[in-house]
């Protein structure tokens, strides 16, 4: 069988943590924290389940998902964030995997939440994402602010059933602010490639991100949480793409 490193990346996640680490707990072979310096009960409540913590300032999320994967004792690897936890049917997947790996990755079904609404619909799920690897086949890439786990040239993926479940934003405000640094991240780093935009595409992309996530992808069928998901969308595409014009 083979053994498996849970590494997480935190700061102050002292309300969610916990069960981030039980969840995974069922199948590692241990558990490791990059922390940022967290000033809240984080490392204390990580601790006392067991976790292994390192801390080191937060290089942004794909250096930190990276730093978090390094520290692995283990070539097979599931990475996760603070506030995200796995199901019953995904633990016994991966307990399979653990027994009999038949790839190099694995893409994990990904529900996220909004202010307590499991969402459905839009672009937010099924969100398929590579989480357990084999370090030495996978790589930590993505755009800023968003990492992701790349196969590297001939990795074999395979998808696995269950849900990684993420408590993504506790609050409506807590969405449209995280929408906004996140947005103004994602225009510096287009700017610093030395793109740019202008005000037709501004409106043209935030109608058509509106329109794509609540009737493409039918987001009206999550009610008011579909609407305001498909609205912070298209918000973050106005703020991103105004910051590109305003050079900030």
């Amino acid at each position: 069988m083979k053994a498996l490193s849970t590494v997480i990346i935190t700061f102050n996640e002292e309300d969610k943590i916990a069960r981030c680490i039980k969840s995974a707990s069922a199948i590692s072979d241990e558990v490791v924290l990059v922390d940022s310096f967290s000033t809240d009960r984080t490392v204390e409540i990580a601790e006392s389940l067991g976790a292994t913590i390192y801390q080191n300032e937060f290089l942004g999320f794909i250096k930190q998902r990276g730093l978090s994967i390094s520290k692995a004792s283990h070539d097979l690897v599931l990475a996760l964030d603070a506030d995200e936890y796995l199901d019953e049917e995904l633990i016994a997947e991966i307990k399979k995997v653990k027994e009999n790996a038949t790839a190099d990755c694995y893409k994990l079904n990904r529900i996220s939440s909004l202010a307590g609404h499991w969402l459905k619909w839009g672009t937010w799920y099924p969100h398929r994402i590579i989480r357990l690897f084999d370090k030495s086949k996978a790589v930590a890439s993505g755009n800023p602010p968003h990492d992701r786990i790349e196969p590297k040239a001939g990795a074999t993926v395979k998808s696995l059933k269950g849900l990684l479940r993420h408590e993504a934003y506790d609050t409506i405000e807590d969405r449209m602010k995280g929408m906004r640094k996140h947005a103004l991240t994602a225009a510096n780093h287009r700017i610093n490639l030395g793109k740019s935009s202008f005000l037709l595409k501004v409106y043209v992309k935030t109608a058509w991100k509106f329109f794509h996530e609540y009737f493409i992808r039918m987001g009206f069928l999550d009610g008011y949480y579909g609407y305001v998901a498909a609205k912070s969308c298209a918000v973050y595409i106005w703020v991103r793409e105004r910051a590109m014009i305003d050079g900030k």
